[in-house]
Parts: structure tokens; C-alpha cells; sequence
């Protein structure tokens, strides 16, 4: 790929040539984009930490994760039904990945078992599985359907265990050791997984989720443990951040319950597809529309949060017309939000750069990920301003730090000029300012059309010399 043109067309997608990949992980200096890697570049600004793990780093730069709620609840929603109702007609695993796949989604997450305690691999540790379904005649196995099918289409694939247990039940003393149990079948018999879900409310007190966390990372030591607020504590790497992000949202904090403080903990916002908060399939429940998972999007994605949006098969094992619809909308609407941005390759200054080569203000408007432009050493307020060819008219703005470097600004506006006079407080759609206090992963801002003649990020706070990976407006 040597010598090829390296420009960013859609979100996650890079161009070599004709040739698009996708990106992958971060390591050390290095962030791996397809099967290449970014080269080091020496003698940038320091990183500020707390870091991301390359884990971590991963599952923010993909942004979006499909959360699959499948199972016995699928066909009865009772505490403990029989698993003779458990019949999919024709479950395709295969076509649950190429949807969500060909909606922009590269990380997924199936659940394994919900709260009724029903197994969708067949456990050896009970008879409340698939093997006792008359689905496949008790030889079925969703896990390794999900787990197979999302590799060989080059899906990230995580996995749902609900703490919850109704048919054991969780509240035995016993039971952790059964959860143990079920955590080795799984995360030793399907792994690697990039990511483990532990719900936190109504989950047993009595198990040690410490132990839980360190238990799942002895097994796989690159799988990501999200653990609910309420049981959350030492061993947790993602968060919950409820429905929406805002722009206070950081991926740095506190672990709650005695966990550690000031480390990586980025967040993740978990949306329903169906109205009064319904996860699984339902004949009676319409999806979202597509104007509500564009509004989640910005408010999730666009608040420096990963988007985990759940896509229920029905009852036959595949997904009704109507969520294939939506991913597909959804999918097109992805792929040309970031097709063209109006501010790549353009002029652009900055007050102060960093004295070391490859830390110019051109490589904040480059579209590559792989370089940043970075202020002098000891500043912590900056100003880039570009000046179009020609004026430029859009509606979204994008922003996103060098986050393999850490969170630096804690407040930031933008400033709009148009016919030859600054608009040093433009507003969005809602009517508020364009300014925020966490940049991150990437803040994404909604406007009216808009033209302008220049445009402007001040940095007006930064934990460390600022340092903005891309800047771009669509």
C-alpha cells in the first residue's frame, strides 16, 4: 500500500487507493488501520494521562456496537418458561451480521442468557438450554452460530450473561460458582470476545464481582468487562452512561463501589429499539424511527460515548421487515454523513504549534487519524482557524482528539465567520451555543445550513498542550 493516498471517507472507513479498511486497534504510539499501522511519530507532546487500553481505544473508535436480544424471552416473556417453546423456523446468524454490518455497526453483542437463566450454548452445567429445545432437536448451539458467523464476516463479537439467574436461582449460594462455571464454557469454548456484559440492578450482592472481573480477564485478558453501576468496582473498563451523552461526558473517571479512581472508563449508552423500554422482539411494538436513531446517534456518539443500539431478532430466528429497513436507512445515512468533508486539505492556521516535525495545523484537516496537529509546548488555550478556498456551507461539525494521548481540553467553542464578520457564539439546531467542555473520541454538533467564509476551534482550557486529531465539517 506503499505510496497509495490515505484519506478518511466514511466513519471508521479509510481510503488506500481504491481499497477502503477499517480501523483497528491502538498500540502504544501506534494505531493499527486495517492490516497497516500508523507509524510512531516521535517528539509529540506528552501524553495526559489517565490512557485508554488498546481495548478500550478500540472499542471507542469503532463507536457503534448492536446489542442482539435473543432467546426463550423472545417467544415467551414469563420468569421461567419451558424450554420446549425455544423453536426459531429458520434462525440465520449469518444474516444478523450482514445487516448490522451493512448499517456501519463492527462490534456486536449477543445475549447469551437473560434473567429466565435459559442458555442459548448448551451448558453442561444445566438442562435449561438449547439442548433440551426441540430447535435443531436439542443440537443447536446460537452462541457458536453468532460467535462463527460475526468472525468470518470480520464483526467484533461480545457476549451478555445476565447476573440474574431465575432458574438456578442466583440468589443460591451456590451460584457463583455456577456463573464461574458458565463463564469458562463460554469465554474458553467462543472466544476471543471483545467484550463481557454483567447488568448491575437486581443482580445477587452475594457474589464477589471483583473476583467476577478478574476471573473473566484471567480467561481472556483482552475481553473488555462491563459491569452495571450498581455492582461495577475493581475490574471494570467500560461504563454505563444511560440513554444520551452530554458534553460533560469523559472517558476518564471514577470506578464507583471502591474501585479505582482517575482511569479510563469510557462510557457506553445502551438504547432500546422498541418504545417502553422493550429489548426483545415484539409483534405489538414498532421500531424507533429513523429521525430518532439519527437524533441518538449525535447524542451518543457526538458526546464522546460508544452507541450500543439493540436489534432483536423476532421469533423466527431472523429480524422482522421492519428492523432491516431501519438498518438500512440507517446504514445509508451513515456512510454519507462523513462522505465529504468541507474543510479537508484546506488552509488552516494555528497560534502556536509543537516544535517537532508532524505537529502542524494541516494535520488536523488531513481526514487521517493517524496524525494530529498539536499546540507549543506549555500552552493550554489554542486557536485553528481555517479559511476555505471558497465559502463552504454545511451542517454538522466533528471534533475528536488524539485520544491514544489522552483527554486534554476541558473547554473549547467554535466560531463561525460569514460575509467577513465572526460570529463568536454560533448556536445549533437547539439553539445552543457551539461550545463544550470534553472533546474525546469525537463531539459532533448540528446546524442549521450554514455557509461560511472561515471557521474556527478555540481551545479554551486543556489539561495539556491541546492536540485535535481531525476537524471536519459535513
Amino acid at each position: 500500500m506503499a505510496g497509495r493516498t490515505k484519506r478518511v471517507v466514511a466513519n471508521g472507513w479509510v481510503a488506500v487507493g481504491a481499497m477502503l479498511v477499517l480501523f483497528g486497534a491502538c498500540t502504544g504510539d501506534r494505531v493499527i488501520i486495517g492490516a497497516q499501522m500508523c507509524p510512531a511519530v516521535s517528539g509529540g507532546p506528552p501524553k495526559v494521562g489517565p490512557l485508554p487500553s488498546p481495548e478500550q481505544f478500540k472499542l471507542q473508535r469503532f463507536e457503534l456496537t448492536a446489542f442482539l436480544h435473543f432467546g426463550l424471552a423472545t417467544f415467551d416473556p414469563g420468569t421461567t418458561p419451558s424450554a420446549s417453546l425455544f423453536n426459531p423456523s429458520n434462525l440465520d446468524a449469518k444474516e444478523w451480521v450482514t445487516e448490522i454490518k451493512k448499517a456501519g455497526f463492527r462490534q456486536a453483542v449477543l445475549v447469551a442468557k437473560h434473567e429466565n437463566g435459559f442458555c442459548l450454548w448448551p451448558s453442561a452445567y444445566t438442562d435449561y438450554s438449547v439442548k433440551n429445545s426441540p430447535w435443531k432437536n436439542g443440537r443447536g448451539d446460537v452462541v457458536r452460530e453468532f460467535t462463527d458467523a460475526a468472525r468470518a464476516a470480520g464483526v467484533r463479537a461480545g457476549l451478555y450473561v445476565s447476573p440474574v439467574d431465575h432458574a438456578f436461582p442466583s440468589t443460591s449460594a451456590a451460584y457463583e460458582s455456577y456463573l464461574r462455571n458458565q463463564l469458562t464454557e463460554l469465554l474458553t469454548n467462543y472466544g476471543p470476545i471483545f467484550e463481557l456484559k454483567f447488568r448491575g440492578d437486581y443482580a445477587p450482592a452475594a457474589v464477589d464481582w471483583v473476583g467476577i472481573a478478574q476471573f473473566a480477564h484471567a480467561l481472556q485478558p483482552d475481553t473488555l468487562v462491563w459491569i452495571g453501576p450498581e455492582i461495577a468496582s475493581t475490574g471494570s473498563d467500560t461504563r454505563y452512561a444511560g440513554l444520551r451523552g452530554t458534553l460533560a461526558t469523559s472517558s476518564v473517571g471514577d470506578v464507583p463501589n471502591g474501585g479505582p479512581s482517575n482511569v479510563w472508563y469510557p462510557a457506553e449508552v445502551e438504547v432500546p429499539d422498541r418504545p417502553n423500554n422493550q429489548w426483545f422482539w415484539s409483534p405489538t411494538l414498532a421500531e424507533i424511527s429513523l429521525g430518532q436513531l439519527q437524533s441518538i446517534y449525535f447524542t451518543s456518539v457526538g458526546r464522546n460515548t460508544t452507541l450500543v443500539f439493540n436489534v432483536p431478532p423476532s421469533n423466527t430466528g431472523q429480524f422482522d421487515t421492519q428492523e432491516v429497513q431501519l438498518l438500512q436507512d440507517f446504514g445509508d445515512w451513515y456512510a454519507s454523513l462523513y462522505r465529504t468533508n468541507q474543510l479537508h486539505a484546506q488552509p488552516i492556521t494555528a497560534d502556536s504549534t509543537w516544535a517537532s516535525p508532524g505537529f502542524d495545523a494541516a494535520k488536523a484537516v488531513d481526514d487521517d487519524l493517524c496524525t494530529s496537529w498539536a499546540a507549543a509546548s506549555g500552552e493550554k488555550t489554542a486557536r485553528l482557524e481555517i479559511t476555505p478556498r471558497a465559502p463552504i456551507t454545511f451542517r454538522t461539525i466533528s471534533l475528536r482528539e488524539p485520544i491514544e494521548r489522552g483527554e486534554r481540553a476541558t473547554a473549547y467553542h467554535v466560531e463561525i465567520r460569514r460575509n467577513g464578520a465572526w460570529d463568536r457564539a454560533p448556536v445549533d439546531t437547539s439553539g445552543s451555543p457551539i461550545a463544550g467542555a470534553i472533546i474525546g473520541q469525537r463531539q459532533l454538533w448540528q446546524l442549521n445550513p450554514t455557509t461560511a467564509d472561515a471557521i474556527a476551534l478555540v481551545i479554551d482550557a486543556a489539561k495539556g498542550e491541546p492536540a485535535i486529531a481531525e476537524f471536519g465539517v459535513y
